[in-house]
């Protein structure tokens, strides 16, 4: 064996085959590099391979058979033998630097796989491959993303998004489509993700792409339909358009005509064809121009108070803009839970009522306002001890939901008051079915997983609520005190505490944390001393701390928590405080015609117990 490996070095085997190697690398890295730009089909790297490959046995057989001589190539064995062999010389070790650097560089190609990063599989979104056909991703299934705002300002982008929206909206009712929603596609703005990279990220097959470009009494409207699975354009087309209402509401409906007809091929044959209108709102384009501004603040729940003014505005140019007055009653009745306002809760509900009728009065069929006038007489009853008629509420409220079925408002709303009435299941089918609608409505995230906590289904809303962290679906204005407790989130659960809405620099915050990990015991004086506290800083009144404090004060009185079902509630809820909140909310009345919850049950006539 040694004499054979001596023979193959002194016929320079090792060399070739070296050289070789390296050069046969070069070659791929060329074919790989310039193969695309020089419109070379998809199996020319392969072919080059192959032949490399197949040349190799040849180059080593003529290595061993033949040397190369001063006087050319002559066969091995009329070469005369060296008396020893030479020592490495500078270009045997260039060589062989050049083959360790050709097999470090290989191997890390390997190990990244075509695009990725060492290691962890992720593709690179600069070369991201198109969506592969998966059963998961439906071939109906589609994405708006928000068009871009090309205005000479770029001030305008609340109007592009508005122009993209009311497509998705209409996109949304067609029997057959998959539409991702607003929240989950407007993630992705700019040019940072490839076409296929939003697709896979989206779980669709098609993207909407656009732009706006206004420019004083002229609109430029551009939209394309890409099939992701390819990355292939099935249509575009450019709108040049004088600016007016008209015009606008127009160019929405001929694009979402030209998508649909697009994608019929994937809708069902035999169904009627769809009805696409889109909804002309308004004639005047500056009231729809402001409308479209307080919207997408709305919807953010950003700004309230601009949204107010930007709608009375919309509202003085057009007295019939029927969803103008009804985004203002929305706006209004949002006011304390999202801004500091010194204006009563009841005074803005009845505002928020007047312009809500105002919008019936114009279109009975106004989802949005149908929805806040149910919320509003949930919410004082449920924060301000008033008797309510649920029966008329929840009925308003599933009208809203008949007419618009994805609103997030209404159906979290919905889940709200079945949650606060002691429906637990309900109420979690509605905070399931607002997510499956829209996966990033914050709202419905926290009330989700506080549902599944009430309901004892710890282990489910645990990750839940880390789902929802981790996703940026966690306000810091709510916090499950009983949840973090429960499973020893020591820290999570003294830094809500910590809050300037709670108990901010409390001295016994660790104390109260022990407390909720013996509830058994008696913690009254703890509890006493902590509501004297809130008292002293002007939070007693915060929905969060009899939330927070009824779980070891239960005797409290004067107090009702937002949510009462949680476990840590138990005992406060054989209180008399609790018994008489439910009948003076008409809870109890809505009960004896319905139904009890499945954690409630009739005493006697008149009486009634909880677990």
């Amino acid at each position: 064996m040694t004499r054979f490996l001596t023979e193959l070095r002194r016929r320079n085997v090792f060399r070739v085959a070296a050289g070789y190697l390296v050069a046969g690398w070069i070659v791929m890295q060329v074919v790989a590099t310039i193969g695309t730009a020089a419109g070379l089909p998809d199996w020319t790297d392969s072919l080059a391979l192959i032949i490399l490959v197949a040349g190799f046995p040849v180059v080593i057989f003529i290595a061993w058979a033949f040397e190369l001589t001063p006087e050319g190539l002559k066969k091995t064995e009329d070469v005369e033998a060296p008396s020893g062999f030479k020592p490495l010389g500078p270009s045997d070790y260039v060589l062989i630097a050049a083959v360790l650097v050709v097999l470090g560089i290989g191997g890390a190609q390997l190990v990244r796989g075509p695009g990725g990063d060492a290691g962890d599989g992720t593709p690179d979104m600069a070369d991201a491959v198109p969506v592969p056909d998966s059963p998961d991703v439906s071939d109906s299934s589609i994405a708006v993303l928000p068009f871009a705002d090309l205005s000479p300002a770029g001030d305008q982008q609340y109007f592009s998004d508005g122009i993209a929206e009311e497509i998705l909206n209409v996109l949304v009712r067609i029997d057959g489509l998959d539409v991702a929603s607003r929240t989950s596609a407007f993630q992705y703005r700019g040019e940072d993700y490839s076409i296929p990279e939003i697709a896979d990220g989206l779980s669709v097959r098609h993207i909407l792409e656009g732009s706006v470009r206004r420019d004083g009494e002229t609109v430029r409207i551009t939209a394309q339909l890409i099939d992701a699975r390819d990355d292939r354009h099935l249509w575009s087309e450019t709108y040049d358009r004088p600016l007016t209402a008209g015009a606008i509401f127009a160019v929405q409906d001929e694009i979402a005509t030209a998508i649909v007809e697009a994608l019929r091929a994937f809708l069902d044959e035999t169904a009627p064809a769809p009805v696409i209108a889109v909804e002309a709102v308004t004639d005047d384009v500056d009231a729809y121009t402001l409308y479209l501004e307080a919207r997408a603040l709305y919807l953010g729940r950003r700004d309230l108070d601009r949204v107010m003014d930007l709608l009375d505005q919309a509202i003085a140019r057009d007295p019939g803009f029927a969803q103008a007055y009804a985004i203002r009653a929305g706006a209004t009745h949002l006011l304390p839970d999202y801004s500091e306002t010194a204006r009563s809760r009841e005074d803005l509900n009845a505002e928020a009522r007047r312009f809500a009728g105002d919008a019936l009065d114009i279109d009975p069929e106004n989802a949005t306002a149908i929805a806040v006038l149910a919320n509003t007489r949930a919410q004082e009853s449920r924060l301000l001890g008033t008797w309510a008629d649920y029966s008329d509420i929840i009925a308003q409220y599933t009208r809203a939901l008949d007419i618009d079925p994805h609103d997030g408002s209404a159906r979290n709303w919905r889940g709200l008051t079945y949650f606060n009435m002691g429906y637990l299941e309900l109420a979690l089918a509605d905070f399931q079915a607002c997510l499956e609608q829209e996966p990033r409505y914050a709202p419905c995230a926290e009330n989700h997983y506080d549902t599944l906590y009430a309901l004892g289904r710890t282990g489910e809303a645990l990750a839940a609520y880390q789902e929802s962290l981790f996703a940026g679906l966690v306000t810091g204005e709510w916090s499950n005190f009983g949840m973090l407790a429960h499973f020893r989130k020591d820290i999570a659960f003294a830094h809500a505490l910590n809050q300037s809405s709670v108990l901010q620099r409390y001295p016994r915050i660790g104390e109260i944390y022990d407390a909720y990990l013996n509830l058994d015991e008696d913690h009254s004086d703890l509890g006493e001393d902590a509501w004297r506290y809130a008292a002293s800083i002007g939070n007693d009144t915060n929905p969060l701390v009899p939330v927070l404090l009824l779980a070891i004060d239960p005797a409290a009185t004067n107090a009702y928590p937002f949510t009462q079902w949680q476990p840590e509630l138990r005992a406060w809820r054989q209180s008399g405080s609790f018994k008489n909140g439910m009948r003076e909310r008409g809870i109890l009345d809505y009960w004896r015609e319905h139904g009890f919850p499945l954690q409630c049950r009739p005493v006697g006539e008149d009486d009634f117990e909880c677990e």
